[in-house]
């Protein structure tokens, strides 16, 4: 999908405006009935219950030109049925907290629902999804980012030296390792690591780095982060032992994932789940939000960072606790071009017991807890 069609002129209500259960109960109901008359309308809000979609993927979705759904869009908003989150030059829409309360909204949604999974507009909401992150996919097959040179030789020594320190060291997964750069400080300090990545090319980089090295125990890992291959891995790594890694790593991962929210909910299953001591760690890397478009283009991110707080929610709602946001020091950032940006990083624990379930809390959609102002992308 092409960037410029998640551009739209849906308004979004930076100036102070009436809440949208305000603007539900001050419409009358015949008002109500005749804006959802319109055939669209019901398919449109439908979509956007299930997930939260740019007006550009929603226009692909319905085979409706932008403009049309712009001003389907607009009147949905009016009456505090949709809202609208800009992320740049993109406007994004879902349903209203408490829309569904209504019964004729639930009824409007239900309708469009039957209608979408009808002619199969429902079945290509993951596919459309999937296609934000095309151009990072393909930013990384071409080899990303010249290869970096590596940390001092005598770096893994040191980590070594304190390694004894790290009370569960058994395994450490690095979600999105690239050309293995975070390996350099894992290898010395754990007993296994495994480095996950969807690029061949990146991954034939990282290669390379861990037999310079001498890394034999690190296991690179080509696959989704979710998906059976990194699963099946830390199965194996785990042996009889407890499942899941003691510590999982994201380093400037989760502004390349298509959904967020989903991305960390993965990290989480990946980690030690809770049992007599504490449960696994999940620590991110990533930045705060910020509004620099030129680094789609550059780095083929995809969210313009996110807020303490947008994290914070989002290591919540992936069933971690203790969860911590700090600040990193600008001169820890590197020469790359994303280093005039400010640098944060997540941690907390997984809270839950040992439980193949899927994460999601009931009633939910991985949306919940997305990002609110500008965004980027980068690993898995």
């Amino acid at each position: 999908m092409r960037i410029d069609a998640y551009i739209d002129s849906v308004p979004t209500g930076s100036e102070r405006e009436p809440s949208g259960s305000q603007r539900r109960s001050e419409l009358p109901r015949w008002e109500l009935y005749r804006l959802l008359a319109e055939p669209l309308r019901p398919r449109l809000l439908a979509l956007a219950a299930l997930e939260e979609l740019a007006v550009g993927e929603l226009a692909e979705l319905l085979r409706s030109a932008q403009p049309t759904i712009s001003r389907h869009a607009s009147a949905l908003r009016d009456a505090g049925l949709l809202t609208g989150r800009k992320q740049g030059t993109w406007t994004l829409l879902r349903l209203a907290p408490g829309a569904g309360d209504d019964a004729v909204v639930a009824d409007a949604v239900r309708a469009g629902r039957v209608a979408c999974d009808a002619d199969g507009t429902t079945a290509r909401v993951d596919a459309v999804v999937h296609a934000r992150d095309v151009a990072t996919r393909e930013f990384f097959a071409r080899g990303g980012r010249p290869a970096r040179s590596g940390p001092p030789e005598e770096l893994g020594a040191y980590l070594a030296l304190v390694a004894p320190l790290v009370p569960r060291r058994r395994l450490a997964i690095d979600a999105g390792t690239g050309d293995g750069a975070l390996l350099e400080v894992l290898a010395p300090v754990f007993d296994r690591v495994i480095g996950l990545d969807r690029s061949e090319v990146q991954l034939e980089l990282a290669a390379d780095r861990v037999r310079r090295r001498g890394y034999d125990n690190v296991e690179l890992v080509r696959g989704e982060l979710g998906g059976d291959e990194i699963d099946r891995a830390a199965r194996k790594a785990c042996g009889h032992g407890p499942r899941g890694a003691d510590v999982v790593l994201a380093a400037r991962v989760l502004h390349h994932a298509a959904v967020p929210q989903k991305a960390m909910i993965a990290l989480a299953a990946l980690a030690r789940p809770a049992g007599d001591e504490r449960g696994g760690a999940v620590c991110v890397l990533d930045y705060e939000a910020h509004d620099d478009e030129a680094l789609r283009e550059q780095e083929s991110d995809l969210w313009l960072g996110f807020e303490p707080a947008e994290l914070r929610r989002m290591a919540h709602a992936a069933g971690l606790d203790d969860v911590h946001v700090r600040r990193l020091p600008a001169a820890w950032q590197g020469e790359g071009p994303d280093r005039h940006l400010a640098w944060q990083i997540l941690w907390g624990f997984r809270a839950e017991p040992d439980d193949d379930s899927a994460r999601t809390p009931k009633g939910a959609s991985a949306t919940d807890h997305q990002p609110t102002r500008t965004q980027k992308r980068k690993k898995p």
